[in-house]
């Protein structure tokens, strides 16, 4: 822990005196906090310690993740990995960097709790998990389970290869095995055949196969993947307007929609060397918000305008911590980013319902993802009261069910549409669906179910919301 604390204001004291420009443009990542349920809660190393987490809040090296009995969250880097984690479980970012051979460095230490870690990168960018003075390197295409307590460590591998450092020579972990060792006695360590199931283990599996689902280009123009992506092709679309050329929407938008402030739900959060930044609590509000450009487009209502560097990886090195309206509505205020204080830290502000995420009326309600955890409960709220009868309806269907499947069985992801090619407003039914259905919703099930996941092919059982 002494450890962990001096790394924290090493990371303080350097990024304390850089320029915006020259944080988006040093060795130092940000990559961006893309799911939260339940109890969660960060510390950015910015000298205000636990904070409630909000959705697409940025995190950079030296944030600590602390979830509680049902916290559940996920960090998403920039190359569409991701890691995940479970309630009960804390996670510290010991290294985000890019190192001087341009290989992003990966470092997560997990303090307590059961992680999920998704690795998609094919180059030589490196994620290594440690807990107890004990590291283990992630391989690239790997998908495994760490979990960590003070006299045992376990580490589940579902896809790929996970090696063992700290050893005479690297202990290999690879598919279907599992890895156990008492932290106290580092050779100790067995490595079997099989793998535990977990209840989180369905949540994880969700979230992988919305991701594989969304999470490529659709015929727009732009990156192939990126992270962020994949919300936006959820949640939204793009079409081609006039002047302007491939712009995104989200699903509910229309002419109509003039007092709708893009800044107005979230959170303005300080970051030392960047000043104030923007944490929207929309859950496809990464990108359009840190990349890129908002619009108000006459007949079309508001819009986001990748930009022009649209072309390539413009994620990778173009972040911009306020926001830019280049086009608002006649007699609309900008926003601007709060004033940063003097003494280098200051308090998060937060703007409209940030603790909860935000939806447009008429659009997609964010989907429950946590529901198929088996034996979870969860208390209605302004959200999950809409995933019932007529209103899904009117927003087109969350989940796509297969064909020959039934109401029983869990999430099934269709996949997105492509690019409109006429400009217009956007219904709020509009998106994908589907063959052979008609936008079905079955509503709560509960009892033994079995989810499934198009693009991953694995199974449970527990209870499912659809």
């Amino acid at each position: 822990m002494r450890r962990m604390g001096l790394v924290s204001l090493i990371t303080a004291f350097v990024l304390a005196g850089a320029s915006v420009v020259a944080f988006a443009q040093s060795h130092a990542r940000i990559v961006r906090l893309s799911y939260v349920s339940g109890q969660v809660q960060m510390d950015r190393a910015t000298g205000q310690g636990l904070e409630h987490a909000i959705l697409n809040t940025p995190v950079v090296q030296g944030t600590r993740l602390v979830t509680g009995n049902d916290g559940l969250a996920e960090v998403e880097f920039e190359d569409q990995s991701a890691l995940r984690v479970a309630g009960n479980s804390e996670v510290y970012f010991g290294q985000l960097l890019i190192n001087d051979a341009g290989a992003k460095v990966n470092d997560i230490q997990v303090v307590k709790g059961t992680v999920f870690l998704d690795t998609r990168s094919k180059n030589q960018d490196l994620y290594r998990v440690a807990a107890e003075g004990t590291s283990f390197i992630v391989r690239p295409d790997t998908q495994m389970r760490f979990s960590a307590s003070a006299d045992q460590l376990r580490v589940a591998v579902f896809k790929g290869d996970v090696l063992l450092e700290n050893q005479p020579q690297l202990v290999s972990v690879k598919k279907n095995e599992t890895l156990t060792m008492d932290p106290k006695n580092v050779s100790g360590y067995a490595v079997a055949k099989g793998t535990e199931a977990l209840p989180t283990d369905a949540w994880n599996k969700e979230r992988q196969a919305y991701d594989v689902a969304y999470a490529h280009n659709q015929g727009y123009g732009g990156p192939k993947s990126g992270y962020g992506l994949q919300d936006l092709n959820y949640y939204g679309s793009y079409f081609y307007a006039p002047g302007y050329g491939n712009v995104w929407q989200p699903y509910g938008f229309d002419s109509f929609l003039t007092g709708w402030n893009p800044y107005s739900n979230g959170a303005w959060m300080f970051y030392p060397g960047m000043g104030y930044t923007w944490a929207s609590s929309y859950p496809w509000g990464w990108l359009p918000y840190h990349y890129g450009s908002w619009a108000f487009i006459n007949g079309t209502g508001w819009a986001w305008l990748p930009g022009g560097n649209y072309g390539g990886a413009w994620y990778a090195n173009n972040f911009q911590a306020t926001p830019v309206v280049v086009k608002p509505p006649a007699g609309w205020t900008p926003v601007t980013a709060p004033a940063s204080p003097v003494g280098g830290s200051a308090r998060t502000i937060l703007v409209g319902k940030a603790v909860t995420p935000a939806y447009v009326p008429g659009g997609r309600v964010p989907p429950n993802f946590a529901s198929v955890i088996p034996g979870r409960t969860f208390a209605a709220n302004g959200l999950n009261s809409t995933y019932a009868g007529a209103n899904h309806a009117v927003r087109g269907n969350v989940f796509a069910t297969s064909p020959g499947r039934t109401a029983n069985y869990g999430h099934v992801f269709a996949a997105p549409p492509g690019p409109t090619a006429v400009m217009g407003p956007h219904s709020a039914g509009a998106g994908p669906t589907a063959a052979g259905t008609a936008g079905s919703y079955a509503g709560s099930t509960t009892g033994s179910t079995a989810h499934a996941a198009s693009s991953s092919g694995h199974s449970s059982s527990g209870t499912a919301h659809h």
